[in-house]
């Protein structure tokens, strides 16, 4: 598949956890997909991630034992009430952003354009953990504004 510019784009699959798609490399350096072709919510973390994105054919696998995801941070979007961005790192090695949502049943779970997971269970770890976090955060929103009255 070519990308824009002449660029051969390909998918890298981090172990059985998840895949990018459209990943190129430009003058040696690797160039990740942006969302709407403007919001970088893929991010390398590690040396090592880069070396192999620098070297990868027309598909790449990552090895990995396992995904662990962490919050690092998580922010009120500022244009939209009840909407968070959520910067969640796996193993150290990813850092990929997701959009929360409040709604009438809770909360829901945006993850970015040309990322795909491909454990279920990941996946639903991933929705919980950002969903409790939304909620911990619209509660201290919540209580913040209760202090300033």
């Amino acid at each position: 598949m070519a990308a824009a510019g002449g660029l051969c784009a390909f998918d890298l699959q981090y172990g059985s956890f998840f895949k990018i798609d459209s990943v190129s490399v430009q003058d040696s350096r690797p160039v990740l997909p942006l969302s709407r072709g403007k919001y970088a919510n893929l991010r390398v973390l590690d040396r090592e991630t880069f070396e192999l994105l620098k070297s990868c054919p027309v598909r790449c696998r990552q090895e990995a034992a396992s995904a662990k995801p962490e919050v690092s941070e998580i922010r009120a979007a500022k244009t939209r009430k009840g909407m968070w961005i959520a910067d969640v790192s796996f193993g150290g090695r990813w850092l990929v952003t997701f959009l929360i949502f409040q709604n009438k049943d809770g909360y829901g779970v945006k993850e970015p354009e040309h990322f795909v997971f491909l454990d279920q269970r990941l996946k639903r770890d991933v929705q919980d953990l950002l969903s409790r976090a939304a909620a911990q955060s619209a509660a201290q929103e919540a209580s913040a504004r209760t202090e300033e009255k």
